[in-house]
């Protein structure tokens, strides 16, 4: 859905991280972008042309000849975003002095779209003086930095240096490519179940597998927004590149989305909180014997409804998930909690990739929403709120 038919320009320099970008390239393929590549001629020692026309479907540059003349010009002209990956301290540093001495670099001058930059060297040489200042000074520019990992490096050492992952690399091609609906905002959003256990190793808890949360944070890292994960137990891998806190209990999850509510300007509530907790808990494993064991629950904190209580200027979003009279018990809970909108679900939604919900607004605004994947119905669930309550100004941070 993002990236369909958009056009991407990849710029591959001379490191050894350039065999990454292959993968990369199926990627984006793979969602639908169409990719073209541009190199330096260092980048021809570690990727081959034939296998990036082969994964592209289009034929790479990397000089000038006779019969194109201005390709520089026109690669400029075609694409819709310019990612350069890896970008090594040499190109860096040429961009940053407005030096374009071969293909690469002349098509990045030509280029008005926007741009991205993955560094990736040796730890040292991109924390030297320099290289630091040539990058703040893209930064300043408007580039987008995609900031490198740390980890083994090639030559051995440890340390920041390494290729962002290109999952996150994707996820800044959809950034850009993305109206900043949510720029600067920090957002809470709460995924997955919490746990009530009765001794150390029991528990209940529900199938909620955190995928529509974790949908939710990429929604809104796309349109500008600084997520913020209050993650209980999940089904699924949370890139590391995201804020994340990670919690058991219900108990637990009040008290941090307590400490975080004052700093952040809305909250998705979308995890799986269980209802009720055991009344009496053993500190040891319950010994199993012959006669009915009969235990009590009791009613967990109710989250939302403390944070509607403490709710000044923030956007407060919760999830409702039902089998009944879906409508009438969603805006019940929008208005007994003071929410300002409210997702209600089905529960067969619970653990699958596609979603359906309904959107519902404290003044009565619905909206259906169905799509075949959670990161879309996340992505039209925050685009809408956006719309709703940040452009008509009926939500404002002070």
């Amino acid at each position: 859905m993002f990236l369909k038919g958009k056009k991407i320009l990849i710029g591959i320099t001379g490191g050894i991280a350039s065999y990454k970008i292959y993968e990369l390239i199926r990627l984006l393929i793979k969602e639908g972008a169409d990719v073209k590549t541009v190199l330096t001629p260092s980048a021809l020692n570690f990727v081959s042309p034939t296998v990036l026309s082969t994964l592209s479907g289009n034929e790479p540059y990397w000089d000038w000849d006779y019969r194109k003349p201005l390709i520089h010009i026109e690669l400029a002209k075609w694409c819709d975003a310019f990612l350069i990956a890896p970008a090594t301290v040499n190109t860096i540093s040429k961009l940053a002095c407005g030096i374009a001495d071969n293909l690469l670099t002349s098509t990045w001058f030509a280029c008005d779209k926007p741009k991205l930059i993955a560094p990736a060297a040796n730890s040292v040489m991109l924390s030297d003086g320099i290289i630091r200042e040539n990058l703040k000074s893209l930064r300043d520019s408007g580039v987008k930095i995609i900031p490198p990992e740390e980890g083994l490096l090639a030559c051995g050492e440890v340390g920041e240096g390494k290729l962002a992952d290109i999952n996150l690399i994707r996820d800044y091609l959809v950034k850009v490519l993305t109206p900043q609906r949510w720029k600067g905002k920090k957002v809470l959003i709460t995924l997955g179940a919490t746990k009530e256990y009765l001794d150390p190793v029991r528990f209940i808890s529900n199938s909620s597998s955190g995928k529509m949360g974790l949908a939710l944070a990429k929604a809104i890292f796309y349109q500008g927004g600084e997520p913020i994960l209050v993650a209980g137990d999940v089904r699924i891998d949370i890139p590391r590149w995201f804020r994340k806190f990670t919690v058991e209990t219900t108990e637990e999850m009040l008290k941090l989305c307590l400490e975080l509510f004052p700093s952040v300007d809305a909250v998705f509530m979308n995890s799986a909180v269980t209802d009720y907790r055991f009344k009496e808990t053993f500190r040891g494993k319950l010994k199993k014997k012959e006669q009915t064991l009969k235990v009590e629950l009791i009613p967990t904190p109710d989250i939302l409804k403390e944070l509607g209580k403490r709710k000044q200027n923030q956007l407060l979003v919760g999830f409702a998930v039902e089998t009944e009279n879906f409508i009438e018990n969603a805006f019940q809970k929008l208005k007994r909690k003071n929410l300002d909108a409210i997702v209600v679900n089905p529960a067969g939604v619970m653990g699958k990739n596609h979603y359906e919900g309904i959107l519902l607004t404290r003044d009565g605004k619905r909206e259906e929403i169905k799509t075949p994947t959670k990161e879309e119905g996340a992505f039209l669930i925050t685009e809408k709120v956006a719309q709703i309550f940040l452009e008509e100004s009926r939500w404002e941070r002070k």
